[in-house]
């Protein structure tokens, strides 16, 4: 591992894709915000090595309004998300089911520096969780330039 090709943006083992697999070693996780930089307004978790859904809630943003680029991507309007839990109600769930695994997503540092962010505006303690960056690992394997996710924008479905 490089600093050109930090897989794993916490310091963490060089792993290999099939380490990745060995069952309870990872989840992969997405999110969707509110913008850049925005709150999180769905997080959907699942098991790197069933592919089983661990997590998968929309979460309320609590009056922070979605920019109308984010929601051309993923489709969530303030409609979608009355009744949802608030990020400090998932916290709990999400912190257990993430804390002891490797946490993989692609383009990792978004997710990390999103969930970082909520946590500190609900004064919730930051994750120290393990992340491990799937588009890097993609463009290290293929021996490409970084991808973007060409999914439906929407946290499980990615």
């Amino acid at each position: 591992m490089t600093e050109k090709d930090p897989i794993m943006t916490v310091s963490a083992p060089q792993l290999d894709p099939a380490e990745l697999l060995t069952p309870g070693t990872a989840v992969i996780l997405d999110t969707e915000t509110t913008d850049l930089g925005g709150r999180v307004i769905e997080v959907a978790v699942i098991d790197a090595t069933t592919g089983a859904t661990l997590i998968d809630t929309l979460v309320d943003p609590q009056g922070a309004p979605i920019h109308p680029d984010a929601a051309a991507k993923h489709h969530i309007d303030a409609d979608e998300l009355a009744g949802a839990p608030t990020f400090a109600q998932i916290w709990p769930e999400l912190d257990r089911t993430c804390r002891g695994r490797i946490v993989l997503a692609w383009n990792a540092p978004f997710d990390q520096a999103e969930i970082t962010a909520d946590c500190i505006r609900e004064h919730l303690p930051a994750p120290t969780w393990t992340w491990g960056c799937l588009m890097r690992l993609d463009a290290r394997i293929h021996h490409t330039r970084w991808q973007r996710l060409g999914g439906g924008h929407r946290a499980l479905g990615d």
